[in-house]
């Protein structure tokens, strides 16, 4: 069967599917405050070529010719993106939509001294070392994929990896893609369900599977002394099944640089084959007065090249920050007041953002435009959807923003179906 026979095939599947989604979007769940500019909601593809992502979703979409496919997604961001509600907000309905292949990357991030988001826990009994992209403790220690690494401070690995569920029902995976410092032969055996010793796949990434799904394992090993301690980075909780992977990679505080700086960072995103990545950073930027147009521009670049590099065929999306707002002191009769105007210098950072998107044929959503512009964080923190700082959502806000961001998504792959039927 030709090519041009498979795409009408699929165009006149995808149709039918497709223009039922106005009505039908699993996503629908909140309500839209009257101050975000809906109709500026739109994909910016700025000649990008998401046809390859666009037909792998209608593939999963065809029946049981494509449940062994899995469409990878990575959303890589700040504070916004690693609390997981507004990354829940868009992966549950995609997954609802096109198929759940899994959780997919969980980082430890409780046992790096931060928040976590809530549908997953990786714990140990005893105090690892670690290591993060921003607000870094120990120089010693290198972090990876997720922006962090832990180290075992004793000669022994010890870690439970676990889902969790709202509901209490079992969020089951029955394989595990582990992110390691790299070296050839990494010390840990997956017990409970059964014991397995893992495959490597790569320096940095080993295998493991079992016949059964589960919602936790244990990691279990020795460390080899006078060797260089093995850091853990995380791991990719996956079903063996088709559909959605969405794979989170957020830390407080975040630059562009931030990510950057990794050593490898481009590469281990490469091996969740994604088919998407968004980066939606930004907001620390914003908050940085001495950082000029060029030197942003540069560090979007810097991780955004080699990101091109390892990954030729992906679908690129690059989100721009909502207004926030700066914190400000004055006294009143010999008191100290607090109040917030808004950071304007997000204006320069979103301008920034727009543009490298534009000049490197790459896609953008620009939410600055969609949650209100200029003025805004005032509404969003009158409507309880952000916190008093006026910089972060609350979760009701998050899952706004992912809403909005899924139901975009939506557009763009149901406006590309059109185009293809005609």
């Amino acid at each position: 069967m030709n090519r041009r026979i498979v795409v009408l095939l699929f165009c006149w599947f995808a149709a039918a599917i497709a223009g039922r989604l106005g009505a039908q979007l699993p996503g629908d769940t909140v309500s839209i405050p009257p101050f975000l500019k809906v109709e500026k909601s739109v994909i910016e593809l700025n000649d990008a070529d998401w046809s390859l992502f666009f037909e792998c979703l209608g593939r999963l979409q065809q029946g049981p010719d494509s449940l062994a496919e899995v469409v990878s997604v990575v959303h890589i961001g700040d504070s916004h993106v690693q609390a997981g509600f507004l990354t829940e907000a868009v992966r549950r309905p995609l997954q609802q939509q096109f198929g759940d292949a899994g959780r997919g990357l969980v980082v430890p991030l409780k046992l790096a001294k931060t928040n976590e988001p809530r549908d997953y826990s990786i714990v140990a009994d005893e105090v690892w070392n670690f290591a993060r992209c921003v607000g870094k403790k120990y120089s010693d220690y290198t972090p990876g994929i997720g922006g962090i690494a832990i180290v075992p401070r004793n000669d022994k690995i010890d870690l439970t990896v676990s889902t969790l569920s709202k509901t209490d029902d079992c969020a089951g995976f029955k394989e595990v893609l582990l992110f390691h410092a790299p070296t050839d032969s990494f010390p840990v055996v997956v017990s409970d369900p059964c014991r397995v010793t893992g495959k490597t796949l790569l320096p940095f990434l080993t295998a493991y599977s079992w016949n059964e799904p589960v919602c936790s394992i244990h990691l279990t090993g020795e460390v080899t002394p006078g060797k260089d301690r093995p850091a853990i980075y995380g791991a990719s909780l996956e079903t063996g099944e088709g559909g959605i992977l969405y794979h989170t990679i957020g830390n407080n505080g975040a630059f562009y640089s931030s990510y950057a700086a990794i050593p490898g960072f481009s590469e281990q995103v490469a091996a969740l084959a994604p088919q998407l990545i968004i980066l939606s950073l930004g907001t620390n930027e914003s908050f940085s007065t001495a950082l000029t147009r060029e030197e942003l521009y540069g560090q979007i670049d810097a991780v955004l090249a080699p990101l091109r590099k390892n990954c030729p065929q992906v679908a690129i999306l690059l989100t721009t920050p909502a207004e926030c707002a700066r914190r400000r002191t004055r006294w009143v009769k010999k008191r100290r007041r607090v109040y917030y105007t808004p950071n304007t210098r997000v204006t320069l950072v979103r301008e920034t953002i727009r543009a490298y998107a534009a000049e490197h044929g790459l896609a953008c959503w620009d939410w600055y435009e969609v949650a209100g512009g200029k003025g805004a964080s005032a509404q969003w923190q009158k409507a309880g959807l952000m916190a008093y700082d006026r910089t972060h959502c609350t979760e009701p806000g998050y899952h706004i923003q992912g809403e909005m961001l899924y139901r975009t998504l939506m557009k763009a792959y149901q406006d590309y179906v059109d185009r293809m039927a005609q």
